[in-house]
């Protein structure tokens, strides 16, 4: 039996206890048997974020949630179960729905079938049980540093990840949270390594994925308030526009009075444009440009050029990076 990390915050084991029920709900764990396998998407991401391949006639407990990947599965939380429901497996992290959707190249997602949802004492497991504490407001100031992308796989965890390596080494304690997109731990595991003393996510809120809700400002609120540190840094997952809930933060006036700095990794030169007229019909003015359209100077220059904001790619120049945030903290916060 495997258990996939969207079970991380419960305690479950191989002698779990599991009843088929037709009523489902986003976010029961259930278990389930793996009818095929998919060469270009093989892998499940274990309570230790390690990968594990799946192979037909595995048992897999997940939970079921949805995903609206750009670059992935596209699936929806089934509400009714039975052993003909066509789940599969939307993302490494098992979040399990069902898969309408996927990106060229993928292929099918991994098809599952419904042996039985997970019960103890209490009644189903939901992973909601270990949800944080609901946040009115955020309690304690500390400078925020929101990093954005135009889209997923716009090297948002790797830009994060150096901007903690750099404050750390700078003396900071740095707590770090990733509060969009779909569950999996690899991302938190990254910035463990990178050097922040702690490390959440919506996964802590009770959220297979941030598709499903309405607010993702009160997931934020609930996690900023939790993490330990000095500073945070606070990843928005998937991109400035789509269906995590992303623009539910932008649009929050108080969430973005406590942002110090705003790096936005950019995929090319014009997701960049998009994005700096984006934010600024929110508001929201961009600090540093990093990300793919900052790999060399012909898209940096450019970018510092015609838009007149530092374009400073977080692989090259880490400490030079940290320290334009900084700057641009103190001048709004002083």
């Amino acid at each position: 039996m495997k258990f996939s990390s969207v079970t991380v915050k419960l305690n479950l084991t191989t002698t779990l206890q599991t009843e088929k029920l037709s009523a489902a709900k986003t976010g029961n764990v259930i278990l389930t048997e793996v009818l095929s396998c998919n060469s270009a998407y093989p892998y499940l991401e274990e309570r230790d974020g390690k990968l594990t391949t799946l192979a037909i006639g595995d048992r897999l407990v997940g939970a079921l949630g949805a995903r609206q990947a750009l670059r992935g599965f596209v699936g929806y939380s089934p509400s009714l179960l039975s052993p003909d429901t066509p789940l599969s497996l939307l993302n490494m992290g098992g979040v399990i729905g069902c898969c309408t959707d996927a990106a060229v190249g993928l292929g099918e997602a991994i098809k599952l079938k419904y042996l039985g949802t997970v019960v103890d004492a209490e009644g189903v497991v939901n992973i909601n049980r270990s949800a944080l504490p609901h946040a009115v407001t955020i309690a304690v100031p500390r400078p925020i540093i929101l990093i954005l992308g135009t889209c997923m796989n716009a090297g948002k965890t790797l830009c994060a990840s150096q901007i903690i390596n750099a404050a750390s080494q700078a003396g900071y304690r740095v707590g770090a949270a990733k509060i969009a997109g779909v569950a999996a731990i690899k991302d938190l595991q990254c910035f463990s390594n990178a050097g922040a003393i702690d490390v959440k996510s919506f996964l802590d809120c009770g959220l297979p994925s941030t598709v499903e809700i309405d607010d993702l400002a009160q997931v934020v609120k609930n996690i900023v308030n939790a993490l330990q540190g000095e500073l945070l840094i606070v990843e928005l997952g998937d991109g400035i526009m789509g269906h995590y809930k992303v623009e539910t933060v932008l649009k929050n006036k108080e969430i973005m009075a406590h942002v110090a700095s705003i790096v936005v990794c950019a995929t090319d030169i014009a997701a960049a444009y998009g994005a700096k007229k984006y934010l600024a019909k929110l508001c929201n003015k961009i600090d540093v440009f990093s990300g793919p359209a900052t790999d060399n100077s012909a898209g940096s220059n450019y970018i510092r050029e015609k838009f007149a904001i530092p374009a400073i790619n977080a692989v090259k120049s880490p400490r030079e990076l940290f320290s334009c945030l900084q700057s641009t903290w103190k001048n709004k916060h002083g």
